[in-house]
């Protein structure tokens, strides 16, 4: 049996298991249609290694239960939940929530995300974030990847259209989506050498906005 850790808070689970190179076998036997489809056209060996584990994780918590997507094209499981999934090199990880939309994100704390700071941090963010310590960038970054997992558009801007913040003491983030822009509560996780972050609430508009 995999060795699949557990965080819960509120309506959220986030299970995470460490990646090995046996999953790489797994999905020619039990991977959906699609989803065999989808790991053949995957050139890099790693990614297709980091696509096969993650699978399997849904696999081993859900069983054959296929993916959909809503109206919005937020991904769900039927008689499930909203659901979210992430990888870094060493682990995947998948976050379901019965009650909104779930967007989760894991990294390992890297130097190159101070060197690629200047991308996507803001002026306002930097006096929350120390855009010269690695932990500080790496989890600003992964902040922001887990808000553009809530978001119905792509082509966003760090810079503009995904910005965090705290307001009482508590951390937030907006995104902008096709109705306007959202805010979300976030939640930072440590779990041995990777950092998770995941929205702890359901969301509100904030900003209406016609496109």
């Amino acid at each position: 049996m995999p060795d699949i850790s557990v965080i819960n808070l509120n309506a959220v689970s986030i299970y995470l298991m460490e990646i090995e190179s046996s999953y790489l076998e797994y999905y020619q036997s039990s991977f959906t249609l699609l989803e065999q489809v989808k790991i053949q056209i995957i050139g890099n060996p790693g990614k297709k290694l980091e696509y096969a584990a993650s699978r399997y994780l849904k696999h081993y918590i859900f069983g054959s239960k296929n993916i959909a997507y809503d109206s919005t094209g937020a991904p769900y499981i039927e008689g499930v939940g909203f659901i979210s999934l992430s990888h870094c090199q060493s682990y995947v990880a998948v976050a379901v929530c019965s009650e909104h939309l779930i967007g989760v994100d894991i990294e390992e704390i890297r130097e190159k995300s101070v060197k690629l700071s200047s991308r996507f941090i803001t002026e306002a963010e930097k006096k929350l974030f120390n855009p010269g310590d690695k932990t500080a960038m790496s989890t600003l970054w992964s902040l922001k990847e887990c808000l553009y997992k809530l978001s119905d558009r792509k082509q966003l801007l760090f810079q503009k259209d995904i910005l965090v913040y705290k307001r009482n003491g508590v951390l937030y983030g907006s995104i902008l989506k096709t109705a306007g822009i959202h805010e979300y509560k976030l939640h930072i996780e440590h779990f041995r050498n990777i950092l998770i972050t995941f929205n702890s609430g359901k969301g509100k508009l904030v900003h209406e906005h016609s496109i």
